[in-house]
């Protein structure tokens, strides 16, 4: 089976938007797991180029999501946010070769922290970037700005369809998420109520602000890319995933010392508190839920364009339901923890 680097020309690219010629073949960089990222050189300068997942593209609201987010992420840098937008060519953020579709971003050389890395001064710069993002007045983005704060809508997925598929398949999930079934119902339907809670208090925001997503120069100074996910968000709920990104949750030991100055930083730089923790904990669900059913839906060939694509899902869905039951675990550790700041 051809790879996605095979199918794709980035001859035609260079040529179409007047890129130059390429000087070396373009490098696979690893590091998300939806989309392809190449670093492209040409004569006259390097790129980034994210080649955009067809699945994704396939939503009805796919492409008006991304031209939305390099909106946010240019209006972002506009005001002071060292935010990496996409390179705009003939009026478009998309750019666009034989029916695939690529966002092309200028290089930047930098590199995120590594795994599991509890660094204070970066959660101090990221917690000051979040409520900067926060205070914004996206209102001139109007019509995308309102349209980006829908109703909320429940979640409602069949985790025991899932989990027979699964083991009609002998996918080496299929067992645990039987025996998860009744707390991610009891999850969902927290989320749910959760959400509902939240949904009159939102901002626009990046929504997606993890350690892999910002880039730290030699000055270790950030840089936030992959704004693809922008769109509205409860601010709270943010800032507790972020706190928690930053803090290392990721690798099953949060770090209370960071954890703590993500807060009190977001605080400090005008960040506003003030729904309860409860609610934004229990909406923390939701991100969580639905990307363990994407992944799911990956692995039985739902929605994949190729083995590999279907292999990655099958290789998220075991660490994804610990990672949920961990996080389930941990919320009454935080609520002390959010309580102990507020003493």
């Amino acid at each position: 089976m051809e790879t996605l680097h095979q199918q794709f020309d980035f001859n035609k690219l260079c040529a179409a938007y007047d890129l130059g010629q390429l000087t070396t073949q373009p490098e696979q960089i690893f590091g998300g797991f939806l989309h392809k990222m190449y670093r492209l050189t040409t004569d006259r300068a390097e790129y980034a180029v994210k080649v955009l997942n067809p699945q994704i593209l396939k939503r009805s609201t796919a492409m008006e999501n991304y031209v939305f987010a390099e909106k946010v992420a240019t209006l972002a840098r506009e005001q002071g946010i060292n935010a990496l937008p996409a390179i705009v060519s003939k009026g478009n953020f998309m750019h666009e070769v034989e029916g695939r579709y690529v966002l092309l971003f200028p290089w930047v050389d930098g590199k995120p922290l590594s795994s599991g890395t509890i660094d204070i001064d970066a959660c101090e710069k990221i917690a000051g970037i979040l409520a900067g993002i926060h205070r914004i007045d996206f209102s001139q983005l109007t019509d995308e700005a309102d349209s980006a704060k829908e109703d909320y809508v429940p979640s409602t997925v069949d985790w025991q369809s899932y989990a027979l598929k699964g083991e009609q398949a002998h996918l080496e999930w299929s067992s645990m998420l039987t025996e998860y079934l009744n707390k991610l119902q009891q999850w969902e339907q927290q989320a749910n109520a959760a959400g509902a809670a939240l949904m009159n208090n939102k901002v626009i925001s990046h929504r997606d602000l993890d350690p892999k997503n910002v880039l730290w120069d030699n000055n270790h100074v950030p840089v936030i890319i992959d704004w693809e996910a922008a769109g509205a968000v409860n601010p709270m709920q943010e800032l507790i995933e972020v706190a928690l990104y930053w803090s290392g949750s990721e690798t099953g030991n949060v770090n209370k010392d960071a954890f703590r100055t993500m807060i009190s930083t977001y605080r400090k730089h005008g960040g506003k508190i003030g729904d309860n923790w409860h609610d934004v904990l229990n909406c923390g669900f939701q991100g969580k839920l639905d990307w363990l059913s994407y992944s799911i839906k990956r692995s039985l060939g739902l929605e994949s364009t190729d083995a590999a694509e279907q292999e990655l899902g099958t290789s998220q869905v075991i660490p994804t339901i610990q990672a949920i039951a961990d996080y389930a675990d941990f919320i009454p550790v935080c609520i002390e923890w959010l309580e102990e700041m507020e003493s």
